[in-house]
This record gives structure tokens, sequence and C-alpha cells, in this order.
């Protein structure tokens, strides 16, 4: 085409320039026993990283298919990506898109009934910027159980329970559930979802603000040189979350019972 000549792009980044570059809420019609539903929340699993915590997320991952979970929802930054800070080349162990797809391909836990819906973080998004390159899409065609929602954020309805993912931009506050307070005061009446599970910040918290519960979804990597610098010591784990739900339109979730699973050591 003449307008993908013209401006360099790819047909896969047209389509999301005319789309306003959002994805559409996937719903996944779940069976649910006892109005209750229960699904783990990850994020920063930084594969490629020489301090991925590999054994720990795959720990994690039989966690969750011994107490039944199906599905594992990821809040970004699934690889360590490229460029992103100063010295980044000397803490990863696999370098360029091609080779770290093919690393989180390979190695990504794999566990038979469990999926994954995730969205990709600026970690991720360190390809797409440079070449094109979305590392979601390419993760999401090789492997069936990882589904891919969209890049920074995404949206899914499970079972009736709408959960938006974000991976946000800049660092952590004095206070740690400012950031969420201040992103969750942005959702108008109307869009909000049951719960907002964020990424990036690599720490972990569970509070409830604006009628919506609210997950900082930790991290499965160690503490890197520049987290050192920025004084940040990473949450390394993931959660269970129990919601029963109400059997009214609006599927109101009526408890929550969120159980972080902490991993600890360096």
């Amino acid at each position: 085409m003449k307008l993908l000549k013209e401006f360099n792009l790819t047909e896969s980044q047209l389509r999301k320039i005319l789309n306003g570059r959002k994805y559409k809420p996937q719903i996944i019609k779940e069976a649910i026993t006892n109005n209750e539903l229960e699904f783990g929340v990850i994020a920063d699993t930084h594969l490629c990283s020489k301090f991925e915590k590999l054994d720990e997320l795959h720990t994690f991952y039989a966690i969750c298919k011994k107490i039944g979970i199906k599905h594992i929802v990821h809040a970004g930054d699934i690889i360590a990506g490229q460029g992103i800070y100063t010295g980044q080349e000397n803490e990863i162990h696999t370098f360029g898109a091609d080779s770290q797809v093919r690393y989180v391909v390979e190695n990504y836990p794999k566990i038979e009934g469990i999926k994954t819906h995730f969205i990709t973080g600026n970690h991720c998004l360190s390809y797409f910027k440079k070449s094109g390159v979305d590392v979601g899409e390419k993760i999401s065609a090789q492997r069936e159980d990882m589904n891919y929602l969209g890049q920074y954020q995404g949206n899914i309805e499970i079972g009736g329970v709408k959960i938006r993912l974000l991976h946000p931009d800049g660092g952590g506050a004095y206070a740690i559930s400012y950031k969420g307070q201040k992103i969750a005061e942005q959702i108008p009446s109307g869009q909000k979802p049951h719960l907002l599970v964020l990424g990036h910040y690599h720490t972990s918290v569970y509070f409830f603000y604006r009628n919506m519960h609210i997950l900082y979804a930790g991290a499965f990597e160690g503490q890197s040189s520049f987290l050192l610098r920025k004084g940040i010591n990473p949450s390394i784990g993931g959660w269970t979350v129990r919601v029963r739900i109400a059997k009214d339109k609006r599927k109101s979730i009526v408890a929550i019972v969120p159980s972080w699973i902490p991993f600890f050591g360096r």
C-alpha cells in the first residue's frame, strides 16, 4: 500500500493506528462453582535478564495448577528487552527480539489447563520503538496458551469479572499505594473494572479504592544494578485471587481474598 511505504509502517502498525491502538476487551465464559472464581496475577518476569527468577516462576505456576487455577494474568514486561538503561547489555543473557521471543516460547511455564493473558510493557516494547516489532504478537502466535491483550494496557473479562491490566510509566512514590490511587482517580465512572492490576513497580500491595480492587502484581526478577541504584528491592512472587461474585447483572464482587505468594532471596 502507498500509505505503508510513505510512512514506513507495517500493516500491523497501521491497523493499531486506525483502531486508536486500543484492544477490545476479551470475554471468557468460565463456569463458576458456587459463584466463586480464582485466578493468578503476576507481572515483570523480565525473561532474558541475568536476574530472572525462572525457577520461582515455574513454582508459582505449579502452585496455581495444584489449587485448580485456569487463568493467570500478566501485567507486562515478559522479557527484559534491550537498551532500556545504560549498562543493561551487561545484565541480559540473550540479545535481539527474535532470540528473546524464542527464549520465552521455550522456557515460559507451559502447563496443561492454564492460560496466560498478558500485556507488553516498556521493556517488551523496546524493540517496537526501534523497529516496529511487537514481541507480544510473536509470542502469542507461537504459544496457544498465551493470550496477548495489547500494549501497556489490556482488558479481559473472566466469568463476568472485569480485569484491567496496566503497565504504567515512571518510578514509584514515597507511599507505595500513591501511584495506584492517582491512576484509579482518572478512570471514569461507568468504565471502571472490578480489578485494576498494575505492573512495572516490582512491588506488591492490595487496596480497595473507588469501588475497585487494586493490585500491584510483584515481579519475577531479582535486584538488578538499575533497581539497586533506584533503591528498589523487588517483591518476588505473585498473587492468587479468589472472588465471590453476586448474582446480579453487574457481576458485583461481594468478597475477595488476595493471597500473596512470596519467594525470598536476592
